[in-house]
């Protein structure tokens, strides 16, 4: 069963294993680093099925007017099943007291659909670089 948290009690095995699913780059070799980034988030979502790591929503930032979704991320295997408008619906409840919210997009995300999947959610796309986007959105 898929369960849903907003608790930052996560495993470095449980997080190393995720990250190992979704290859990248930045993250390799690095897992001290990964998992103190990821426990000192502002503010953080996660999937779970029973004890594995599914999925991942964190910031950072100050709180009150700017958060940076630094990772958004869903194992392949449970792409497209709702769990990422799940993930999103918890995370816009827990910061709607920000202003602005920021998230930058890797290559991957250059799919029209999650483009599409992001503005229906209330991100408006404000850049695009190197095919990198990054996506805005006001709360208040």
């Amino acid at each position: 069963m898929i369960h849903l948290s907003t608790e930052k009690g996560i495993s470095k095995e449980a997080l190393k294993a995720f990250y190992a699913t979704k290859q990248l780059r930045k993250y390799e070799g690095m897992d001290d680093e990964l998992y103190q980034a990821v426990v000192n988030s502002d503010y953080i979502v996660t999937a779970w099925d029973g004890h594995r790591l599914i999925g991942i929503i964190r910031s950072s930032g100050d709180h009150i007017f700017t958060q940076y979704i630094n990772n958004f991320l869903i194992h392949d295997d449970y792409l497209t099943k709702g769990i990422g408008s799940k993930m999103m619906d918890m995370y816009l409840e827990e910061t709607r007291d920000v202003m602005d919210l920021y998230m930058m997009s890797g290559r991957k995300v250059a799919k029209a659909f999650t483009i599409n999947w992001f503005e229906y959610r209330g991100f408006k796309r404000v850049a695009e670089m190197e095919g990198f986007q990054v996506f805005h959105k006001r709360q208040r």
